[in-house]
């Protein structure tokens, strides 16, 4: 026997070569001809076949282009000779394609796969018309050669021999070296491949020598089986479908058509397959678009082995997206699979995302979710995830059975790789079963034969975990009863991913967006049941149609900004339509409730609501038409409250007014008295260009209008340190090495530049209820206005950014250092709060120099602390004392206009 070096590389090459030759006489092929072919243009969604603009195509020519898609057809008809075989189609169109056999959609065709069977066993003379829908990159300019498209037999007895001896040949490679079950597979292996007639290959003397080899291989094979000292793995089919990414959510559609195609198409084939699918998003798609599959879907499923599976609406950011759209994600994505496939999936599958708030365990629970998988925290950069298999503790002490297989989400099955996902498991004393989830994703089509002849015959192999088809769901099922809750590790704490930290902050537009739509819908609900109790008709389709848009653009790699640029175009699109959609309803509603107040009086009643869960005193804003120049507004007791005008616009004036005590959940009507002077509106408030007071602080700018100076005088206290400014807008050069939409650099800040000019300075408002500065700044590129507020009645100093961004490689941050000593802050999350180190002593700690929050963020001593809030739940950080938040960036990939043009922002500092 040759040892475990040179002689066992010649006889391994040798094997190789022989499987090789052996695979090549599975089938016998004949050319389909005739073929013709139709550009149907760009930019192309689900359709069907063109009608028209056909024109003959000869196979090995080329197509493509950046975003084109392409149609072939040709029939053909079985020749008499395959009468009795099994009769596939190899077809390489190039590209990612969807095969249609007689007007049905068939199969995918794309880089992993070629093979689609027509007859399990022809009678010869059948006929089919095969058409081909094929796509090139819409990022990338790609010409595609269809290189072979042909008819043919498929020798089942040479393929199953080939798959043998391959699965052989790869366990042989990763077993123990130069142990005895290796040797010995090595000396069956080299002896079965040897006796194969290669000489005589589709000859009679050949089909017999693979016979009498095969029964050699088998015999041999049973002395390596049922002798495991390694676990378990539950084999799971499945493709990681991103919604959007590369490529716009309209080629996510034919990408679903294509997938599922292929996956329904293997289950014919192969019935020990079992595939589990996410997103109920994808499911919606395939119903609306390719009919014939959904419905074969719902058999599956309804047969067992097609497992809707993840729960959430789609795998969606849990970072940026708010508490309210965490359980929306949940209810609206567990509601479709109830109503579609009777079934409530208790798994919340996020392999892909990019970390997890600290309160998602207790938002799972609530809904009816008990198990959470993800794989993608063991990217991290600093810090090694200690666990494989642990509870995961949420905000509140809810507690939820987790796991992180080792490997990705796309496993391929091999044998190294399978005993990989054993040997790197971490919680062995626990479990003694691992799952693996394989198949090619995001247009890959899933699982490929290849990966489901491995698996099962990994089933029982020497050294290798023995491998069994499963679902996801039963899994878990199995890991809640057989695994000791309370001997597990337990993961008290957020799951932040050390990577694709920028993505707290690129696409500033789309999170914006986010966030309006988020709150103007919370809004529109609570307003529309008000109407509905008075009477009114709550429109629930149009809400619920509305959050389905919110919920979709909350997927993992649109609101965080790592898609392509024409996926921002199309939220701008959905997002204008939920917008308008939105405030038809708080519309519709406050004009039926204003029918049902109380309004008779005196003057112009104006209506104030409050849809906080809070009693509020604040600034309530108005436009009305006046005939009067000189009036009064009262409040429901009769007296005066302090107003100011801020702008005349036509017949129309802009009033702001002092609203107190306005309940939670509730409403004020205010009047507007014409004709009256108003008493002497007493204010505080006191501004110029280089200072601004009011009873709670005075703020002093320098010569370049920078605030150097806030003092707090109701605690005697400068909030600034010395010789420091606040609200700095700061230039960081931001070149990832690479994911530049996704990353930023640990080290960024010594890369910092202010390179924002001042333009001018000048007071807009002078009270009673507001002052107002107007800064502008320029750099060589953008511009930058600033409006800085300070009010008569509210301790909040307000900050309203309005930038034109023009910058590239360049991350924008505005900073607010504090007299403040301090090793955590604390930051808004879903329905809780957080606290994170402002110091880099570990190496969790240093992981963490940019974070998600929600609407603020507070660095706080003893009794004494500063509050900075935002509008925008971009990233964060609190370091060394210094308060920040990422405004914009520049990403060159993999959308290099990414957030070009008009921004705003809003954000106050909250001393207390």
């Amino acid at each position: 026997m040759p040892h475990f070096d040179t002689e066992w590389k010649i006889v391994g090459r040798q094997i190789s070569d022989r499987l090789n030759e052996i695979r090549g006489s599975v089938y016998h092929r004949y050319q389909i001809k005739g073929w013709e072919a139709a550009v149907t243009g760009h930019k192309q969604g689900p359709s069907a076949p063109p009608e028209n603009g056909w024109k003959p195509f000869e196979l090995g020519s080329a197509w493509g282009g950046l975003d084109v898609t392409m149609w072939f057809k040709a029939n053909i008809e079985i020749p008499q000779e395959l009468a009795g075989k099994r009769v596939a189609a190899l077809v390489n169109p190039g590209g990612e394609s969807l095969l249609y056999i007689n007007g049905k959609p068939s199969q995918g065709l794309d880089r992993n796969r070629d093979e689609v069977l027509l007859l399990e066993k022809a009678k010869g003379g059948e006929k089919f018309e095969i058409m081909i829908e094929a796509y090139s990159s819409p990022r990338f300019d790609e010409k595609h050669i269809f290189r072979y498209a042909d008819i043919a037999s498929v020798n089942t007895n040479i393929q199953k021999f080939y798959w043998d001896a391959k699965v052989a040949l790869d366990v042989i490679q990763v077993i123990p070296q130069s142990s005895a079950p290796q040797l010995r597979m090595i000396e069956l292996l080299n002896k079965c491949l040897k006796h194969v007639d290669l000489s005589h290959i589709g000859d009679k003397r050949y089909i017999e020598s693979i016979a009498e080899a095969q029964e050699m291989l088998t015999q041999g094979l049973e002395e390596f089986q049922h002798s495991h000292d390694v676990g378990s793995l539950l084999l799971c089919g499945h493709s990681h479908i991103d919604t959007a990414w590369l490529w716009p959510l309209r080629e996510t559609q034919r990408k679903c058509g294509r997938t599922f195609g292929t996956v329904l198409k293997y289950m014919e084939e192969y019935p020990y397959y079992n595939f589990s699918q996410s997103q109920p998003q994808l499911y919606e798609y395939t119903k609306k678009h390719y009919p014939t599959l959904y419905e074969e879907i719902k058999k599956r499923v309804k047969e067992g082995r097609w497992e809707p599976v993840g729960a959430p609406w789609v795998e969606q950011d849990s970072n940026i997206s708010s508490g309210e759209s965490l359980v929306r994600q949940m209810l609206y994505g567990n509601k479709f699979y109830k109503k579609e496939f009777g079934i409530h999936s208790r798994t919340c599958w996020l392999p892909d995302a990019f970390g997890f708030c600290w309160s998602l365990p207790q938002i799972l629970k609530k809904s009816g979710v008990d198990f959470f998988a993800t794989t993608k925290i063991d990217w991290s950069q600093y810090s090694k995830f200690p666990y494989s298999l642990f509870m995961w503790q949420g905000i509140d002490g809810t507690k939820i059975l987790s796991i992180m297989p080792p490997l990705n989400y796309n496993g391929s099955l091999l044998a190294k790789d399978c005993l990989a996902q054993w040997d790197q498991f971490m919680q062995k004393d626990q479990c003694d079963e691992v799952l693996y989830s394989f198949g090619y994703g995001d247009g890959g089509g899933g699982p490929t034969k290849e990966m489901l002849e491995t698996g099962v015959r990994l089933e029982n192999m020497v050294g290798i975990p023995k491998c069994n088809f499963g679902r996801i769901q039963d899994y878990f099922d199995r890991l809640e009863n057989s695994v000791d809750a309370d001997k597990l590790p337990v993961w008290n704490d957020e799951l932040y991913l050390e990577l694709h930290r920028a993505c707290q902050t690129t696409q500033a537009r789309t999170k914006r967006n986010n966030r309006k739509s988020e709150l103007l819908y919370r809004d529109a609900e609570f307003l529309a049941s008000m109407a509905m109790l008075n009477g009114g008709y709550y429109p629930q389709g149009k809400l619920y149609e509305g959050w389905k848009v919110i919920l979709c653009s909350q997927f993992h790699d649109i609101l965080p900004g790592s898609s392509i640029g024409e996926v921002y175009e199309d939220a701008d699109k959905d997002y204008a339509h939920v917008l308008k959609a939105g405030n038809e309803v708080v519309s519709g509603a406050l004009e039926l409730l204003k029918q049902r107040i109380d309004t008779s009086g005196e003057g112009i009643p104006v209506i104030v609501t409050n849809t906080l869960s809070w009693s509020r005193n604040d600034i309530a804003s108005v436009n009305v038409k006046l005939k009067e120049d000189d009036f009064v507004i009262l409040d429901e007791s009769g007296n005066q409250v302090q107003y100011q005008v801020i702008r005349e616009k036509g017949e129309y004036t802009h009033i702001l007014f002092e609203v107190n005590n306005i309940q939670s959940m509730g409403y004020a009507v205010y009047r507007i008295i014409e004709g009256q002077k108003p008493d002497d509106q007493k204010t505080e408030l006191k501004v110029l260009s280089q200072n601004m007071e009011n009873s709670f602080f005075r703020l002093e700018f320098d010569m370049d209008g920078n605030l150097c100076h806030i003092y707090d005088k109701c605690n005697d206290r400068q909030i600034l340190p010395e010789n420091t400014c606040g609200n700095l807008l700061q230039f960081f050069d931001d070149r990832p090495h690479a994911h530049d939409a996704w990353d930023i650099d640990f080290n960024y800040i010594e890369n910092m530049r202010e390179s924002a000019k001042l333009e001018s300075i000048e007071v807009v408002e002078t009270g009673p209820v507001r002052a107002t500065i107007q800064i502008v700044r320029k750099t060589e590129k953008s511009t930058i206005i600033q409006l800085m507020s300070i009010y008569n009645k509210i301790p909040r100093i307000n900050f309203e950014t309005k930038v034109d961004w023009w910058e590239k490689k360049t991350l924008l941050k505005v900073a607010f250092p504090v007299e403040i000593l301090s090793p955590k802050a604390t930051y808004e999350i879903q329905f809780g709060t957080i606290e994170r180190p402002t110091h880099f002593n570990t190496s969790w700690d240093r992981g963490k120099f940019e974070v998600p929050a929600q609407r603020w963020i507070d660095l706080s001593e003893g009794d004494y602390g500063v509050s900075l809030l935002n509008d925008c739940k971009y990233g964060h950080d609190v370091h060394d004392n210094v308060m920040r938040i990422s405004l914009l960036r520049s990403p060159t990939s993999p959308d290099p206009h990414a957030d070009e043009g008009k921004h705003e922002f809003i954000y106050s500092l909250y001393p207390h």
